[in-house]
C-alpha cells in the first residue's frame, strides 16, 4: 500500500433510517413490522414528519398532513411526536459513534459525519461493523455510505437506502458519480432539478459537463458549488460540535408541492417545524430569546413573495410549547390569506444555557 492510499481521507455518513419511526418500533415491540406514522402536535391538526417503511408502501410520506395521510392507511398506528425518546435514542447513537473516532459531526438528529482517516480496516468491513453495533444496542437499523470527502459519503449513503451500505473511492470518481441522478447531490432541490432537466440535465456526468462558466451565468455562484459537486470534489472538515462557531439561529423551513390555504394544515406545520427547532436547541443545549416566521406566498402563477417576521419571547425556550404559540401568532398576525408556498420557524437570539444559569 501506497503512503498516498494510507492518507487518503475515509468520511462515513450515516442515517438512521425512518429514525422517529424506528424509534418507536424499537421501543414498542408490539410495533415491530407494523405501519407506524409519527405526526406532530396537535395530532389531528398535524403533518406527518416520520413515516415507517411499512407505512411507506401506502404512500404515507413526511409532510403530507394527518388527515391524508389516516385516509391512506386507515389501520395505522399513528403516534404524536416523542422528543425525549428521539433524543435520548440520538444520544445512544452518539455514543456508539464516539467509540470509533472523537471527530463526531451531528448534521442532524438522526445524521452523523465521521472521519475514520487511518482506520486499519477496510471501509466496507468499518462500516459493517458500526452497523451491526448499532442494530445491536439500539434496535435500529442505518444506511452508511463512505467516500474521500462528506458530498460523496452523503451522496453515496442517498443511493442504498434503507439498511445499505456504500463505499465510493476517490479513484473511482468521477465514473460512480456520473450516471447518478442530479437529485442525489446535496443542496439540489426540487427546484433546482427542475431547472437542470429543462436544460436537458438529469444526471452528475451531464452536469459535470456543463463548462463552469455557463453554470455561473445561470445560478451565480451556486453553479461554481454545482460543478465541483457533480465531480464529488469537497474539502469541508469533519466538525465535532467542540469546533463549531456558535450558533445564533437555528430553524427549519418547507415548502410544499401544492400551495397550501387551510390554516388547520398550516397550523400543523408550525408545530412540526418548532418541535424540530426546539429539538436542536436542546440537544445542543442552548435557549432562545426570540423567534422569526418566514411565509413565502403565492401571488400569482409566476411570483412568490417572501416575508418574514420575528419577536422577542417573554422567557427564554427550549421547548416546542413555548415557540409554536409565538410562531402561530407571528404567522397568523401577518398571513393574508394568500396560498403559502413555504413556511419556516426559526428560533433567535440564541445563549447557551450555562450562561443563562450564570446571569440567574
Amino acid at each position: 500500500m501506497t503512503d498516498c492510499a494510507r492518507t487518503e481521507r475515509l468520511i462515513f455518513h450515516i442515517d438512521a433510517d425512518a429514525f422517529f419511526a424506528a424509534v418507536e418500533q424499537a421501543s414498542n415491540p408490539h410495533l415491530r413490522n407494523r405501519p407506524v406514522v409519527v405526526c406532530g402536535i396537535p395530532l389531528e391538526h398535524g403533518v406527518v414528519t416520520a413515516a415507517s417503511y411499512e407505512a411507506r408502501k401506502f404512500g404515507v410520506k413526511a409532510g403530507i398532513p394527518f388527515f391524508q395521510a389516516r385516509a391512506l392507511l386507515p389501520h395505522g398506528v399513528f403516534l404524536p411526536v416523542n422528543i425525549p425518546k428521539y433524543l435520548s435514542y440520538s444520544l445512544r447513537l452518539l455514543a456508539i459513534y464516539l467509540q470509533y473516532t472523537p471527530l463526531v459531526e451531528a448534521y442532524s438528529v438522526d445524521e452523523v459525519f465521521l472521519d475514520l482517516t487511518g482506520a486499519p480496516e477496510p471501509p466496507e468491513v468499518l462500516g459493517g461493523k458500526i452497523k451491526r453495533q448499532i442494530f445491536r444496542e439500539t434496535g435500529l437499523t442505518v444506511t452508511a455510505g463512505a467516500g474521500p470527502n462528506k458530498l460523496v459519503a452523503k451522496i453515496a449513503t442517498e443511493t442504498v437506502k434503507p439498511n445499505g451500505l456504500c463505499v465510493i473511492r476517490a479513484g473511482e470518481l468521477p465514473g460512480r458519480l456520473a450516471p447518478l441522478p442530479v437529485s442525489v447531490c446535496p443542496g439540489i432541490g426540487p427546484k433546482t432539478a427542475e431547472v437542470l432537466q429543462a436544460a436537458g440535465i438529469t444526471t452528475l456526468g451531464q452536469l459535470a459537463a456543463v463548462p463552469l462558466v455557463k453554470l455561473r451565468a445561470v445560478f451565480g455562484l451556486w453553479g461554481e458549488k454545482l460543478h465541483y459537486a457533480a465531480l464529488g470534489i469537497n474539502d469541508e472538515p469533519v466538525l465535532p460540535l467542540d469546533r463549531r462557531p456558535p450558533e445564533k439561529s437555528i430553524g427549519h423551513e418547507t415548502t410544499f408541492p401544492t400551495p397550501l390555504t387551510s390554516a388547520r394544515r398550516l397550523e400543523g406545520v408550525i408545530w412540526v417545524l418548532s418541535s424540530k427547532a426546539a429539538f436542536r436547541l436542546r440537544e445542543k443545549k442552548l435557549l432562545a430569546t426570540g423567534v422569526r416566521v418566514k411565509i413565502r406566498s403565492k401571488i400569482n402563477e409566476k411570483k412568490i413573495e417572501t416575508k418574514t417576521f420575528q419577536r422577542q419571547l417573554p422567557v427564554t425556550a427550549t421547548s416546542e410549547t413555548q415557540l409554536a404559540p409565538a410562531a402561530r401568532e407571528l404567522f397568523f398576525t401577518h398571513w393574508t390569506g394568500l396560498p403559502v408556498k413555504g413556511l419556516g420557524v426559526t428560533a433567535t437570539g440564541l445563549i447557551p444555557e450555562e450562561t443563562a444559569r450564570r446571569q440567574l
